[in-house]
């Protein structure tokens, strides 16, 4: 297949990988997707659902692929490769769909064998639903995604993977894998980590309160619905660049409390008109 690889094994079907699966088979961009995880029964599922076309819990099954999406929770990233590595036929390729780049790149390089191509990519979509069985072939389309080439990308491999990324909808761009963690550190951690946080303060104060949530609580807080495991995973590996954007929004906040205290009317004014002048650039 000229845009496509015949053989793809997702590692890790849920919604980013079932969706990138049933993408592929939507473009008709493989003509195999193999799906591997742990739990075979939901791995049945899965492909009761024609998401994937066979499934797998052997990761040396899995390796049998022309490309190899790494799908699971990053903290798991490192072991799987590791195990993988051995397995790995020479010209395969390797990418990620994690929300973190420059740790999972660095290590991954240096596991890969010669001959291996890793192309570390983040799509930006998503939803607070976790598993396969949200998962829609449209996901990507018109959805940004990043990718994060080094010194020792294959540019073969990365013409692949950009084109592959662009058959299925996406808006690629090219980004260092330092800097695509420093921007997402404010443009999608630091949310995250407020909207837990916003959550629990309510369950700090009165946790029945929730029970009169309306639409504005219910909007700034859809994505505290995510997954633990795979947030965890991203808090602490990219820690450096959310820790400085968390100080920032600190002051931030310390600087409207000190104004709500001093009854600054006009100050606070200026501040909410400043926040809503940039946010009305995005739709």
């Amino acid at each position: 297949m000229e845009d496509g690889f015949k053989t793809v094994s997702i590692i890790g079907v849920g919604l980013i990988g079932g969706s990138f699966a049933l993408a592929l088979k939507n473009k008709g961009l493989a003509d195999k997707i193999i799906g591997y995880g742990k739990n075979e029964e939901r791995l049945k599922r899965a492909k009761n659902l024609a998401i994937i076309n066979q499934f797998t819990t052997s990761l040396k099954d899995a390796a049998l692929a022309d490309l190899i999406v790494l799908a699971t929770p990053l903290g798991v990233f490192e072991k799987i490769v590791s195990d993988l590595a051995e397995f790995l036929k020479k010209g395969t390729v390797v990418i990620d769909v994690g929300s973190v780049k420059e740790w999972v790149v660095e290590r991954i390089e240096k596991i890969l064998p010669s001959g291996v191509h890793f192309v570390g990519t983040h799509p930006i979509a998503g939803s607070d639903k976790t598993g396969f069985e949200y998962a829609r072939a449209e996901l990507f389309e018109g959805a940004k995604v990043i990718i994060t080439p080094t010194e020792r990308t294959d540019k073969s491999a990365l013409e692949k993977i950009s084109i592959l990324w662009k058959k299925v909808g996406a808006d690629v761009e090219f980004m260092s894998a330092k800097e695509h963690d420093r921007v997402y550190a404010l443009m999608s951690h630091l949310p995250h980590l407020i909207s837990f946080c916003m959550v629990n303060a309510v369950s700090e104060i009165d946790r029945n309160l929730i029970n009169y949530a309306g639409s504005g609580f219910k909007s700034f807080t859809r994505i505290a619905k995510s997954s633990p495991e795979l947030w965890g995973d991203i808090f602490i590996l990219n820690s450096d660049n959310i820790l400085e954007c968390l100080s920032i929004f600190c002051d931030q906040v310390e600087e409207i409390k000190k104004l709500i205290k001093e009854r600054n009317l006009d100050e606070l004014k200026k501040c909410i008109e400043k926040a809503k002048n940039l946010r009305e650039r995005i739709s």
